[in-house]
């Protein structure tokens, strides 16, 4: 008896499914990744078009499929335009101890079709900032265009949220504010 029931459970649990899963990179070229922020004299910004990362799916699933996103942003690759600036943020990320932002992909929920091939939904991740780690909600555009896959968002924090000092200049006269805002438009191409 015992051995009739090990055999009739085997054949269930030797159906296999397969999944295809497409790889598609971050290109560089067509993607920006911006921080912006407010000081005591102007807003800032600081843009990076310097992007390294990944995004797969199973090209079989539903019409958003997505099973990883890994991104890296070079800290040093951020620019505002302004020398002294650059390098008091660079100093505030600790960019020789944490030269990346690195998001990490955790879950994707609240898909909404927006139309052909253009969706809103929230992904869930890690967001790595000068050696802090944080869980973030982004709500997101997604659009599926000629084998691109585009992300954008926008998400609202704060630098101390990563234990990041705002950044002081002239004697502490000028000093950035602790909110910023992240933006980006990520091109994924095979």
């Amino acid at each position: 008896m015992l051995f009739w029931m090990s055999v009739s459970a085997q054949p269930g649990a030797a159906i296999e499914t397969t999944t295809k899963i497409a790889s598609l990179s971050c290109d560089a070229s067509t993607s920006s990744f911006v921080i912006q922020g407010t000081s005591s004299l102007h807003d800032w910004e600081m843009i990076s078009q310097s992007c390294k990362g990944a995004l797969q799916l199973d090209i079989d699933g539903q019409p958003l499929d997505i099973e990883n996103i890994q991104l890296k942003v070079r800290v040093t690759s951020l620019k505002s335009g302004k020398k002294i600036m650059d390098k008091k943020c660079y100093d505030a990320l600790k960019h020789e101890d944490f030269p990346d932002i690195i998001y990490r992909f955790k879950n994707i929920s609240n898909i909404k079709s927006q139309g052909p091939n253009v969706y809103n939904a929230r992904l869930e991740g890690s967001l790595d900032i000068a050696g802090v780690s944080k869980t973030v909600h982004i709500d997101i555009e997604i659009q599926k265009k000629n084998g691109m896959i585009t992300l954008n968002g926008t998400k609202p924090m704060k630098m101390s949220d990563f234990k990041v000092e705002p950044p002081k200049a002239l004697l502490g006269t000028l000093k950035t504010g602790n909110d910023i805002t992240i933006i980006f438009n990520l091109n994924f191409v095979e």
